[in-house]
């Protein structure tokens, strides 16, 4: 009995003793003190090896349990000093000061960033605050003599320097600031490199140090003791990547490309974790124009770093411009998987997005990681490219903007800021792009046919000409400028001299689609419909496998009568590449005229099936379902559309029209009537439905205008007459109300509108 009691107590002794160990871990665990003070120590240690990205993480999390954690935001700044996310440091170093304000070392790097963007005065403040706090703190009076020395201030930066040099002799970075600071000046050459080679001597482990002696060596012509400096430089701190770039650059200057492509090599094996060192490697390959050996390089660098984030995306985009899109598609997904927040695998997502046609899901992802990142070019620019698929014109316009904001040298930026003022027809802004262009790259041909076009959008003909033209000069082979000279020359009638550069502009780009539209169309107005066959169908053996030319030629075909011809391109097309929406709209008239709607709906069905967000698809089909009579239905895809695209043309027209002949809200038709027709302002069907809106409102004179004026363009548009004819009815004209109604009954005998049109006239007097 007492043993059994015994073993119970034992028992219960080792319960509360579990339960007491058990307590304690659990109270530390949740003690936010002694937890944000282990995520501080592990970002340090991540720190302290490089890995930047989980630095960050450990950094935050400290911050998540603290959002005043002032030790924990200085620790985050200085990991996104180290990569360049100058934004967030910048937001980090104030944060610190603000919590911290007696942090020095905060204040010296705030002051020194400050400097790098332009802020002298500011970063003053900063060397001024620390010397009121340690009036011998020598960092803030290099500071000072860093900023005299951006005011082109000589005397004072060295003044300043002496200072910091006073108060810690052994500081090897204010000696190799001196040495800098001497070596501007020609007769102090000597004591400059005396001073830079105290620095090393002080700090041999210090990469700058080495940095800045190599370049006052390679400057007095001693490449070989540069490189050897170079060299020491990336023993001290192998994971410098200035010192490695600055090494390839010497290597290059002297034109030894072997040493330039063993050293980037060797930066990307030593640092897989490095964006810069991936940088590195793909910016030579690109110098060199050897980006067809990059390929198996990386390759093998990222089997032997299978978790290098940075080579796997140098590769995945090396395989895109290889056009190995299956592979980067798979390498893509992978990146995805385990770096979805990485602003370069959003943007890889976002191009496989936009390819297969997920335009709604791009746009979310590429727009959540560009608030995430708001410095980050290549984000914006993505971001102004999915939204341009989407049309969503104000996204995409303010994204090219910001994009021109973080980098207004980027060419990229300034065209896709050219592209939205060409979809608005702001001619003003094209211009202004077009010469910002130009002066960052003055022989690109591609920003005089931009002027030249806001040119001849405000009738300066004759200085669009010269653009044109200047562009052809700096570019013979341009066949964009060929295509808008010859553009230029049909509309001064100029037929000739435009057929001979739309010639020159196939010549140039065998696959340009738009001279073959031109060149066809004057075949078909000087009614040669073979000749213009056989031209469609001779560029197409030229050019490289085009889906378009296919669906020109289905056109040409459909017009000359030749349905079963015409069937047979769009299908085509459609086999050849399944993602032309053209092809299909070939395919849909071609089956239109054989009587055969419901195999058109069937494909424009499929369609939607694998793109679910095409407004224009909805809009599309929903004028077949109409076309069959079948109004509700039309009315469903009218209205997706809309849900999509809200200003989708042909979906508000239609949609306005069957609201007004089903007496439906008559404010809301007008208001999707006039969206119709500002899309299509030339639209003789938009002008017709907005006049039959404002009839329908009881404004007939207003109504009386847009039929008067779309007849002008579409004298023999049926619908235009008789909805004239019944406004000159309500306007008391009896005479023109009978001869526009007379004239739709001659254009219609035997259809809808010309019975409605004859019994409209039984009741003219």
């Amino acid at each position: 009995m007492k043993k059994t009691i015994y073993k119970a107590a034992l028992r219960v002794l080792a319960a509360l003793t579990v339960s007491l160990i058990l307590g304690t871990s659990l109270g530390c665990h949740r003690d936010p003190n002694v937890q944000k003070q282990k995520y501080l120590e592990s970002g340090k240690r991540y720190f302290e090896d490089a890995k930047y990205k989980e630095a960050t993480i450990q950094f935050s999390n400290a911050l998540k349990v603290d959002h005043n954690f002032a030790e924990a935001h200085y620790e985050l700044a200085k990991t996104f000093l180290k990569t360049n996310s100058m934004l967030q440091a910048y937001a980090e170093l104030m944060r610190t000061v603000d919590l911290q304000p007696n942090n020095v070392a905060a204040r010296i790097d705030l002051g020194n960033m400050l400097l790098a963007g332009n802020q002298a005065q500011r970063a003053v403040d900063q060397a001024n605050a620390v010397l009121a706090l340690q009036p011998n703190n020598g960092d803030a009076h290099a500071l000072l003599s860093s900023v005299a020395a951006a005011k082109g201030d000589r005397a004072g930066a060295l003044a300043e320097i002496q200072k910091a040099l006073e108060i810690d002799p052994k500081k090897a970075n204010y000696h190799a600031a001196l040495g800098l600071i001497q070596s501007s000046d020609p007769t102090a050459g000597a004591a400059a490199e005396d001073q830079l080679r105290k620095a090393v001597e002080l700090d041999p482990k210090n990469a700058t140090v080495h940095l800045v002696l190599a370049s006052l060596l390679e400057r007095k012509g001693d490449t070989n003791a540069a490189i050897e400096q170079l060299k020491a430089g990336i023993a001290a701190d192998p994971k410098s990547i200035q010192a490695r770039g600055a090494l390839v650059g010497i290597y290059m200057r002297q034109g030894d490309k072997a040493q330039a492509e063993q050293t980037v090599r060797q930066a990307a094996d030593d640092l897989p974790d490095s964006p810069q060192a991936a940088q590195m490697l793909n910016s030579y390959y690109i110098q060199t124009k050897q980006l067809d050996k990059a390929l198996p390089i990386v390759a093998d660098l990222v089997t032997k770093h299978p978790k290098s984030t940075s080579l796997k995306v140098m590769y995945a985009r090396l395989l895109i411009s290889n056009k190995e899109y299956p592979k980067a598609r798979t390498i893509i997904t992978d990146l995805v998987k385990s770096d979805h927040n990485d602003p370069d695998v959003v943007v890889l997502n976002g191009m496989m997005l936009i390819d297969d046609k997920k335009i709604n899901e791009a746009v979310d992802v590429l727009q959540k990681s560009s608030k995430n990142n708001p410095e980050n070019l290549q984000l914006k620019l993505w971001l102004g490219r999915a939204a341009t698929a989407k049309g969503d014109t104000a996204l995409a316009e303010q994204s090219y903007r910001d994009a021109t904001r973080i980098n207004p040298k980027s060419v990229e930026a300034q065209e896709g800021l050219g592209q939205m003022a060409l979809l608005k027809h702001d001619y003003s802004l094209l211009t202004q792009v077009a010469e910002a262009t130009m002066a960052i790259v003055p022989q690109y041909s591609n920003p005089y046919i931009w002027r030249g076009v806001a040119e001849l959008a405000n009738k300066q003909a004759d200085k669009a000409e010269a653009d044109f033209r200047q562009a052809l000069k700096l570019n013979p082979q341009d066949a964009n400028a060929t295509l808008e000279l010859a553009q230029l020359q049909l509309s001064q009638n100029h037929i000739p001299q435009a057929k001979e550069l739309l010639q020159q502009t196939l010549t140039s780009n065998p696959n340009s689609v738009r001279a073959l539209q031109l060149l066809v169309s004057l075949d078909l107005y000087e009614k040669q419909p073979a000749k213009a066959i056989a031209r469609i169908q001779d560029q197409i053996a030229k050019s490289t496998p085009n889906s378009q030319m296919y669906d020109q030629l289905s056109e040409v075909q459909l017009a000359t009568g030749d349905t079963k011809g015409s069937l047979q391109s769009a299908e085509t097309a459609m086999k050849m590449n399944p993602q032309d929406a053209g092809a299909i709209s070939a395919y849909t008239r071609a089956q239109v005229a054989s009587g055969d709607v419901g195999k058109a709906i069937g494909v424009w069905q499929e369609w939607i099936k694998t793109h679910p967000t095409d407004a224009q698809a909805y809009a599309l089909l929903g004028s077949l379902e109409e076309s069959r009579g079948n109004k509700d239905a039309a009315t469903a895809n009218y209205k997706k559309a809309l849900q999509y695209q809200p200003e989708q043309p042909v979906a508000s027209n239609n949609l306005a029209y069957l609201m007004i002949e089903s007496g439906q809200n008559l404010d809301v038709a007008l208001s999707l009537a006039q969206t119709a027709r500002r899309a299509l302002p030339d639209s003789p069907s938009t002008a017709d439905t907005l006049g039959w809106a404002l009839y329908s409102k009881g404004s007939y004179f207003a109504a009386r205008d847009q039929f008067e004026e779309a007849l002008k363009t579409a004298p023999n548009n049926v619908s235009l007459h008789y909805h004239l004819g019944m406004t000159y009815l309500k306007t008391g004209d009896q005479t023109n109300a009978s001869t526009h109604l007379k004239k739709a009954v001659t254009l219609d005998p035997n259809g809808t509108i010309g019975k409605d049109a004859q019994k409209a006239l039984s009741g003219v007097a």
